[in-house]
């Protein structure tokens, strides 16, 4: 079972480590706040009320043997960077931290934390291209130029498979999986094929799940 500390039971830190704890992972919860950790101890394994930028509360707790650290403050900048610090002085092994703004992002590239969040900036750009992007239902950014896009199958691809339509050669795509409703009306199912097969024909109203530069996605989405 892994191991995690999260640091900061706001919103952002509070829906972590419920869904680590919902996916049998053990996490330990600490925030200054008491009403906030009264609100989070029946969800998560243990939830502490503790002031984690003094160095002696942190070490106090044990968490040596963690096997991640996710920091997420608030506003407090240099709260965030100091708990950072003494988290990698500790010799936490993965250490991912809420960044407030630009500026503190490369302060903390600096003290080489393994991942580094934007939850605003990155739910923002990930609507911005939900909504810019025609017929898209999903939008996941992978890099600068890539992401994977949920998108309603083209009428014109109704029928046929993906060997006959060649997806990967005419638009330099992935189907990466598909989608497909199953029963009858009012009690549909959602059934996900990953790595779908190239001879299964494409159903109507199935939503294809492509992989691709967002320029070659666009093409597809905007075929009838």
């Amino acid at each position: 079972m892994k191991k995690f500390i999260v640091i900061g039971l706001g919103n952002f830190g509070f829906h972590i480590a419920k869904t680590l704890v919902e996916n049998d992972c053990e996490v330990l919860g600490i925030d200054s706040d008491h009403e906030i950790v009264e609100r989070a101890k029946d969800h998560i394994t243990y939830a502490i009320i503790g002031d984690a930028a003094n160095r002696e509360v942190l070490e106090s707790l044990s968490i040596r043997d963690f096997d991640c650290a996710v920091v997420s403050v608030g506003r407090d900048m240099g709260m965030s960077i100091l708990i950072t610090l003494y988290l990698k002085e500790i010799g936490i092994p993965k250490i991912i931290v809420r960044a407030i703004t630009e500026d503190h992002g490369k302060i903390l590239d600096m003290l080489g934390v393994s991942e580094i969040s934007f939850p605003e900036k990155d739910m923002a750009i990930r609507l911005g291209f939900k909504l810019s992007l025609k017929n898209a239902l999903d939008y996941l950014p992978i890099g600068a130029e890539y992401g994977i896009v949920e998108v309603n199958t083209p009428d014109s691809f109704v029928g046929k498979n993906l060997k006959e339509l060649a997806i990967n050669t005419r638009f330099h795509c992935q189907i990466i999986g598909i989608k497909n409703n199953t029963g009858v009306a009012g009690a549909s199912r959602e059934q996900i094929s990953i790595a779908p097969s190239p001879d299964e024909p494409l159903a109507k109203g199935s939503i294809m799940i492509v992989l691709g530069k967002e320029k070659d996605i666009d093409r597809i989405q905007s075929l009838g």
